[in-house]
C-alpha cells in the first residue's frame, strides 16, 4: 500500500471496548441477516475499534447495498489506514453513491494523495471510468453525482490540494449548474494561496451576493496570505460586503486590529457591529463613540465600556455617563445605567432611583436602572427595588423581583433585606385592603302595572320548533314539497348506519375560538412570582413561607409555590417536617400540575408517611403521577421496594422511571433483570437501559447480551442486543 502522508498505524479512535463484543458483532457482519448486518456494522463504527476494520473492510464488497454503506460509514468514522484500498475501490466500482460519500470522506481524513487524480476528475463531470447507478438517476430524476461534486470540492479543500483550484473555478462559471458558491468560496479558502488568491478576484464581482460570500470566505480563512485582501474586503462600497466579513473575522478571531478601522465606518450599523463584536475596545477608540449621531453606536459604545482597555474613569466622563441617562434614545439611556453603575455606583445611585421609580419613562430605561441597581447591590440598591415590586408595569415588576432574588442569593448573611421582601410580598403584602361594607340599600317601591303593561305581559312569544337540518329548514319553508319528492310525512327514516354516522359528526370538534386574554391582577401577580423566584432560595424560612403559600386561594400562586418547593428539594435540601405535614394537606385536592409538584418535595422529606402516601400514589391511573411517585420512592427509600414489579407498566415513562429506581435499589440480580426488560415490549427501552447500565455495572451488562447474541433460538432479539452493545461501548461515552 501506498505510504500515506499523515494518520498512519492505528485508527483515529482505538476503542477500549471489549475484544468479544467486537468479534461477536464481527461475526454478526460476516453471517448475519441483512438486517442484523447492518446494525451490527454501525455499532461497530460507534464503537470505534481498530480490530473492527478487517471484517468491515470485507463488508465493503457484501451484495447489500445497505451493508456496504453501514460498512463505509463505520470505516468513516474509525478512520484506519488498512481501509484505504478498499475504499478507493469502492470508490470507482461500488454504484452506491452513498458508499462513495464515506469513502471520500475517509480518504480524505486519511490524507491519502491517491485519491486527489480521481477527486478533481469528479468535479469536472461524471466520469466515464466510475460506476454509477443509472437506475437511480432515472427512477428519481436526481443526478448524485451533483452531491458527489460537493463532496469532492470539500475532500479536495480539506487535503489542500492547491492544483485543482483552476478546475473548480471552472465550475463557478456553469451558469445551468445548481448553485454551489457557498461551498466552492468555503474550500478555496482552506486551499493555500491559490485559492486564497482566486478569492481575491471575485472581490471585483459585479454582483454584491457573490462579493459578499467571497469576503466571507477569505475573512473567516485565518491564514496570513488574507492580509493583503482584507482592505479590499473592508472597504467594499456595499455594507453587506463588509459586515459579512466582519462578522466572519470577529468570529474566529474577534481581538483582530483589522476590526478597529471599521469604528470609523461611514454605515452606523457596521460601527455599532463591530463595537459588540470587539474583544477589547481601546479607550481611545471606543470615547468617541459615544458622541456618535447613531443612537445604535452610542448603546454599543456604553455597553463596551467593560471590556475597554485604558479606560481612567473621572469626573468628565461620570458627569458624561450621567447626562446620557437622560438621552432621548431609551436603548442609550438604559445602557448608560448600567455603565454609571459599573463605573461609579456611589455617583449612580440616586440617579438610577429616581429614573426606576418614573412610571412615565420607557421600559428600556427603566430597565437599565433597575440592571443598574442589582449591579451596586447595596442596602439602599435593594430598598429602590424594594419599592417597585408592585409596579404598574409588569415587566418592571418581575424584573424587580428577580434581581432581588440574585441580591438575596448572593448577600453574605440570611436573613437579608431582599430575601424579606420577597416572603413578604408572597405573604400578601401588597394584597389591597378589604373593600369597606356597604349598607344594604332599601327595596325600590313596587311599580303599578297598568292594564298595557298587564297585556303585554300576558302575550307569550309562539315556540318554534327547533330546526334539525337544512333539509327541516327546506320542508318548513315548503310545506308541499314533502309529498312532491316522495318524502314520508314524518320525515326520513336513518338506518343503523346513518345513526352511526350521526353520532360521530356530533363528536367532530368544531372551529375553536381565540381565548381572550386573561386579565392580570396585580397583587395576584406580584405573589405568583415571588413564590417562583423563592425556589433559588433554600432557607428554612423561605420553605416555610412557601408552604404557607399552598393555602392560597390563588389556584396559581399554590401552583407556583409547589414548583419552587419542589426546585428546593431537588436542590438537596431537606424539606423541614412542619412544611412535608402541609403537603400531606394539600396534596389530595391538588390540581395535577400542583400535584406532581409536591409529590417532587416528598422526595426531600422522610418518614413512613411519605413512603406509604407514595406507595398509594404510585397505583394512581394518571401515568405522570406514577411516574413521579417512582422517582420520589427511588429517593426516600431505594431499598424498600422492589421497583421491578413497575416494569411491565403500560406507560413507557413509568417503566423506565422504574428502571433507573432499579439501579438505585439494593435489588439482586440487577443487571439481568433490566436485560431482561431491554428485551420487552420489542426492545423499546433498549438504548436507555443500555445508558442505565454502562454506568452501573457496563461488564456485566456487555455479558449478558452477548449471550443473547450467541443463542440461535434469541434471533428476535439480536437487534435489541446490538443496538444495547453499541450503547453499552460507544467509543465517545466510555465511563
Amino acid at each position: 500500500m501506498t505510504d500515506l502522508d499523515a494518520k498512519t498505524g492505528a485508527g483515529l479512535k482505538n476503542s477500549p471496548a471489549p475484544r468479544a463484543v467486537v468479534d461477536a458483532l464481527s461475526e454478526v457482519v460476516a453471517d448475519g441477516i441483512d438486517v442484523h448486518r447492518c446494525l451490527a456494522a454501525k455499532a461497530l463504527g460507534q464503537i470505534g475499534s481498530s480490530d473492527a476494520v478487517p471484517q468491515l473492510i470485507k463488508a465493503l464488497l457484501d451484495e447489500d447495498e445497505d451493508v456496504r454503506t453501514d460498512a463505509a460509514e463505520a470505516l468513516a468514522t474509525i478512520v484506519d489506514p488498512a481501509s484505504a484500498d478498499q475504499l478507493l475501490e469502492n470508490l470507482i466500482g461500488d454504484p452506491c453513491s452513498e458508499v462513495k460519500f464515506a469513502a471520500i470522506r475517509t480518504l480524505a481524513q486519511l490524507n491519502d494523495k491517491r485519491v486527489a487524480p480521481l477527486l478533481i476528475r469528479l468535479v469536472k463531470g461524471r466520469d466515464d471510468e466510475i460506476l454509477w447507478d443509472e437506475q437511480e438517476f432515472f427512477s428519481s430524476g436526481w443526478d448524485d453525482w451533483v452531491d458527489i461534486q460537493i463532496q469532492a470540492i470539500c475532500a479536495l479543500a480539506d487535503m489542500g490540494v492547491s492544483q485543482a483550484v483552476p478546475d473548480i473555478i471552472e465550475v463557478m462559471k456553469d451558469e445551468s449548474a445548481p448553485d454551489i458558491a457557498e461551498t466552492v468560496f468555503k474550500a478555496l479558502a482552506r486551499m493555500g494561496k491559490p485559492g486564497i488568491d482566486a478569492l481575491g478576484e471575485y472581490l471585483n464581482d459585479p454582483l454584491t451576493r457573490t462579493r459578499r460570500r467571497a469576503a466571507s470566505a477569505l475573512a473567516s480563512a485565518g491564514s496570513p496570505e488574507v492580509q493583503d485582501l482584507l482592505p479590499y474586503a473592508f472597504s467594499d462600497p456595499a455594507p453587506d460586503v463588509r459586515m459579512a466579513a466582519l462578522r466572519a473575522l470577529a468570529e474566529i478571531n474577534p481581538a483582530d486590529t483589522w476590526l478597529l478601522f471599521l469604528l470609523q465606518d461611514k454605515d452606523a450599523g457596521i460601527r455599532a457591529e463591530t463595537t459588540r463584536l470587539l474583544q477589547q475596545v481601546p479607550a481611545r477608540e471606543l470615547l468617541p463613540l459615544l458622541d456618535d449621531a447613531s443612537a445604535d453606536v452610542r448603546a454599543a459604545a456604553l455597553k463596551a465600556l467593560d471590556k475597554s482597555t485604558g479606560l481612567s474613569v473621572s469626573p468628565e466622563l461620570t458627569d458624561k455617563l450621567a447626562q446620557m441617562t437622560r438621552d432621548d434614545a431609551s436603548e442609550v439611556s438604559g445602557a448608560a445605567c448600567v455603565a454609571l453603575a459599573g463605573l461609579e455606583p456611589d455617583a449612580a445611585l440616586e440617579n438610577l432611583t429616581e429614573l426606576l421609580s418614573d412610571a412615565n419613562l420607557d421600559f428600556q430605561v427603566r430597565s437599565g436602572a433597575l440592571e443598574g441597581l442589582r449591579r451596586i447591590g447595596n442596602q439602599a440598591a435593594s430598598a429602590a427595588l424594594i419599592a417597585v415590586v408592585d409596579d404598574e408595569e409588569r415587566p418592571v415588576r418581575l424584573a424587580a423581583m428577580a434581581a432581588l432574588s440574585g441580591l438575596a442569593k448572593e448577600a453574605p448573611e440570611w436573613p437579608n433585606p431582599a430575601g424579606e421582601a420577597l416572603i413578604s410580598a408572597l405573604n400578601g403584602l401588597y394584597d389591597p385592603d378589604p373593600e369597606p361594607v356597604i349598607e344594604d340599600e332599601p327595596e325600590a317601591p313596587p311599580v303599578e302595572l297598568t292594564e298595557e303593561s298587564e297585556e303585554a305581559e300576558q302575550i307569550e312569544e309562539p315556540e318554534e320548533e327547533p330546526v334539525l337540518s337544512t333539509m327541516d329548514s327546506i320542508l318548513r319553508d315548503a310545506p308541499g314539497l314533502a309529498p312532491a319528492i316522495g318524502l314520508p310525512e314524518h320525515g326520513v327514516d336513518l338506518s343503523p348506519d346513518d345513526m352511526e354516522r350521526l353520532a360521530i359528526a356530533k363528536r367532530v370538534v368544531g372551529k375553536r375560538k381565540i381565548p381572550k386574554a386573561q386579565e392580570i391582577v396585580l397583587h395576584e401577580d406580584v405573589r405568583r412570582f415571588a413564590a417562583k423566584v423563592l425556589g433559588d432560595l433554600d432557607h428554612d424560612d423561605v420553605t416555610k413561607a412557601l408552604g404557607s403559600a399552598l393555602g392560597s386561594d390563588d389556584p396559581e400562586t399554590a401552583r407556583a409555590a409547589a414548583d419552587a418547593l419542589a426546585r428546593i428539594s431537588i436542590g438537596g435540601r431537606e424539606i423541614p417536617p412542619e412544611v412535608c405535614g402541609v403537603i400531606f394537606d394539600h396534596l389530595e385536592g391538588a390540581a395535577l400540575e400542583t400535584k406532581l409538584s409536591l409529590i417532587r418535595v416528598l422526595a426531600g422529606c422522610g418518614g413512613a408517611e411519605v413512603v406509604s402516601t407514595l406507595s398509594e400514589l404510585v397505583k394512581e391511573e394518571d401515568r405522570f403521577i406514577r411516574t413521579e411517585a417512582i422517582r420520589a420512592l427511588a429517593k426516600v427509600a431505594p431499598e424498600r421496594i422492589d421497583f421491578t414489579q413497575f416494569l411491565g407498566d403500560m406507560d413507557p415513562s413509568v417503566r423506565i422511571a422504574a428502571a433507573t429506581a432499579v439501579t438505585f435499589s439494593s435489588s439482586t440480580h440487577v443487571v439481568e433483570k433490566l436485560a431482561e426488560f431491554a428485551m420487552a415490549f420489542e426492545g423499546y427501552h433498549r438504548r436507555e437501559v443500555a445508558r442505565l447500565l454502562r454506568t452501573y455495572d457496563r461488564d456485566n451488562a456487555n455479558a449478558a447480551f452477548l449471550q443473547v447474541l450467541r443463542d440461535a433460538d434469541k434471533k428476535r432479539y439480536w437487534p435489541v442486543a446490538i443496538e444495547a452493545l453499541e450503547e453499552l461501548n460507544q467509543f465517545d461515552l466510555q465511563p
